[in-house]
């Protein structure tokens, strides 16, 4: 089970990922491990500024221009002789060797010691990558599954209000910094072609059935029975309300995406 992962993303912090990975953890033999802080999608823009490097110099690219560095290679391999007369300013490995390099980084990272302590399939949970991160992934992993996870922003925003803004306490708008962020992802994990979009709010609900995201996932089922029986949690550091006026930026820089999720 190392080539089939299980990914999910979370449309920012204080979304339930936490939550949804110890369930999907307790329905078996699963590790998810816990977010790396955007590492993830580090990675992404690395494979993509090796892509483009290996792209036609006549396309562009999301950093610039293609850099021949594919067929610079080719010519390379084909030459016998004065090989260090040829342009070699972008040459690289090719696609194939980049991607296998770091599938088996992740697996090095992530499977290895999953197995080493009992575990046959892996995951990861993150609240910083989008659709991009999500598509490298399905690269490396054709067989990976992806949980895309929303929940009420006016919600978010209260706990991580709670918690002093969490990382971006000396910001002057924190607010703004979060709502941006669960705009973006929310937006992409609703329009995702792949992948399962739920929400919070219906996760927990007691009238939620979790058969068929079960049954995405390849496991044999979800017990409702651990999120009733589940008390952990990070404690808030304060008792703080959204103000009138943090209620009303929200509805206005968010409206439109709470309504396509369905808020």
């Amino acid at each position: 089970m190392r080539d089939s992962p299980i990914f999910i993303f979370s449309a920012g912090w204080r979304s339930g990922s936490t939550m949804l990975q110890r369930l999907i953890m307790a329905s078996g033999n699963i590790l998810i491990w816990g977010e790396a802080g955007g590492g993830l999608n580090c990675l992404e823009e690395t494979f993509e500024r090796y892509r483009q490097m290996l792209g036609d110099g006549h396309a562009t690219f999301r950093y610039g221009f293609g850099g021949n560095g594919a067929e610079q290679f080719r010519n390379f391999v084909k030459m016998m002789e004065n090989r260090t007369h040829q342009w070699i300013a972008s040459m690289n490995p090719p696609r194939e060797t980049i991607s296998e390099a770091m599938k088996e980084c992740l697996l090095n990272i992530y499977s290895k010691p999953a197995e080493k302590i009992g575990f046959n399939r892996w995951g990861i949970k993150e609240v910083q990558s989008g659709i991009q991160t999500a598509d490298f992934l399905k690269t490396l992993f054709p067989n990976s599954r992806f949980v895309f996870l929303v929940r009420n922003p006016f919600a978010c925003m209260l706990s991580i209000k709670r918690r002093n803004w969490i990382d971006a306490a000396d910001m002057k708008d924190p607010l703004s910094y979060f709502l941006l962020i669960w705009k973006k992802l929310a937006s992409e994990f609703k329009r995702a072609p792949y992948g399962f979009f739920v929400r919070f709010e219906d996760l927990i609900s007691d009238s939620y059935d979790a058969t068929p995201l079960a049954d995405y996932l390849g496991i044999k089922s979800l017990s409702h029975g651990f999120i009733e029986k589940s008390h952990a949690d990070w404690k808030q550091q304060n008792s703080d309300n959204l103000s009138f006026f943090e209620r009303n930026k929200i509805r206005r820089l968010v409206g439109p995406e709470m309504k396509i999720c369905g808020y």
